[in-house]
């Protein structure tokens, strides 16, 4: 398709407007046909910690954002388009119900939106989901010392649903009957504390089933005063990542949810070009495997999965500056959006990866009331780390001339987010 100047979604809280009572919320159709097209978010509001919702789209509308928790909306505001090409929605101007979930209506298909999660200490980002899936997989847990790791069942649907979850550690498979048969009300999310039921575990991989009604499960992990998000994956045998210069560990967690073990291959992009089958490995049945990307390069680096069976795949930073994991990205597209990126209060960086073998003219479009756009050349191959503008944008559009794959960071004093973006396919 050929790209809409790129016009951010608007709902600024404050000046929201709270129907009486509240809408609810709309999808009841079969989940993927729904009109108008949407998004779910993870949201939190309550102490320190407070959710903005980034939306951003390719062209003009109106739409809607409820918040539901409880089986209805408790909150909900509709919104047009703005001019300025970037907003963010803060949750705590819609309603302030604690861990709960939202939903984005958008005026139109090409439109994304992400949860941006601040608090004392901490940072965290999430792409947000626009269809859910039957099955998906949730590697990256641990419950070991003082970790907190939870996933948020989000039912926006009008009918109920019900989870069965197996979990598999270090030990093998797990016995956790009270992660069976789960019951997600209505419009409802269910928060599951995985810790309080498998605690000590050093490696967590779960494997949610829905086996009935739709749920999309999102997953957070609280570790040293900092907190991550990500979305659980649609098991695929083709994941990408791009990863930042960052001074901690960085890491691929490779999780299964296949009865037998699953052969892997890392490619990877960095400064060198591409190196097919850098490393190599098994994931054990229903296991996940943690592959240490310390000794690739300092540098920006991204990498390509390829398994012999369908597999999640997660990028995970840790240290002293925090923590993060995104999911990875399953396809490579010419059109981007990224919500979030080089949201208020953190230092942006984007990479981008080209995976083609020619060279790549992108541009890079942070959005804002006064959009700045760049030009990068990407040679074949090749990666780089862009340093997003210190006046705040809520989102970034990227256009290439081919192929390519972008992945954003967020940073502040202790704190680290990791998001993808929404690949805009060209019409058929």
């Amino acid at each position: 398709m050929k790209w809409i100047s790129p016009i951010v979604v608007l709902a600024l809280g404050a000046a929201a407007i709270l129907l009486p009572p509240p809408a609810e919320p709309q999808p009841d159709a079969v989940p993927g046909t729904v009109s108008p097209p949407l998004a779910i978010c993870p949201t939190e509001e309550g102490g320190t910690r407070s959710s903005e919702l980034d939306v951003v789209s390719t062209a003009a509308g109106s739409g809607r954002i409820s918040i539901f928790s409880g089986g209805g909306s408790v909150g909900s505001t509709t919104f047009e388009t703005g001019a300025s090409g970037s907003v963010a929605v803060p949750v705590g101007g819609i309603a302030a119900v604690g861990e709960a979930a939202g939903l984005v209506e958008f005026p139109v298909s090409e439109s994304a939106a992400a949860s941006i999660t601040r608090g004392n200490g901490l940072l965290s980002a999430e792409l947000c989901s626009r269809i859910p899936d039957r099955q998906v997989v949730v590697g990256g847990g641990t419950t070991t010392e003082d970790r907190i790791f939870q996933i948020n069942l989000m039912n926006p649907y009008s009918a109920g649903a019900v989870v069965d979850i197996t979990a598999f550690s270090e030990s093998g498979r797990e016995s956790a009957d009270t992660l069976r048969s789960i019951v997600v009300p209505a419009r409802s999310s269910v928060m599951v504390d995985v810790g309080s039921l498998l605690p000590g575990r050093e490696s967590l991989n779960l494997v949610v089933d829905v086996t009935a009604g739709s749920v999309v499960t999102s997953a957070s992990l609280e570790a040293n005063g900092d907190q991550a998000t990500w979305r659980a994956a649609a098991p695929q045998e083709i994941w990408y990542a791009p990863l930042p210069v960052y001074a901690g560990s960085r890491e691929l967690v490779i999780a299964s949810a296949t009865p037998s073990d699953v052969a892997f291959q890392v490619d990877v992009f960095g400064p060198n070009g591409l190196e097919e089958a850098a490393l190599e490995g098994t994931v054990a049945a229903g296991g996940q495997e943690i592959v240490d990307l310390g000794s690739l390069s300092p540098a920006a680096i991204a990498v390509r999965v390829v398994a012999t069976a369908p597999v999640g795949v997660f990028a995970r930073l840790s240290g002293e500056g925090g923590i993060a994991l995104a999911t990875a990205l399953d396809s490579s597209a010419a059109e981007w959006l990224m919500p979030g990126a080089g949201s208020s209060r953190t230092a942006g960086r984007l990479v981008l990866v080209n995976v083609g073998v020619e060279p790549a003219q992108v541009t890079v479009t942070e959005l804002r009331d006064d959009s700045r756009s760049r030009v990068v050349e990407l040679p074949p191959n090749a990666v780089v780390e862009v340093t997003l503008d210190e006046v705040p944008s809520h989102g970034v559009a990227v256009i290439a001339d081919s192929q390519v794959i972008p992945m954003w960071v967020g940073q502040s004093a202790n704190a680290i987010a990791l998001s993808g973006g929404h690949p805009i396919q060209p019409e058929q």
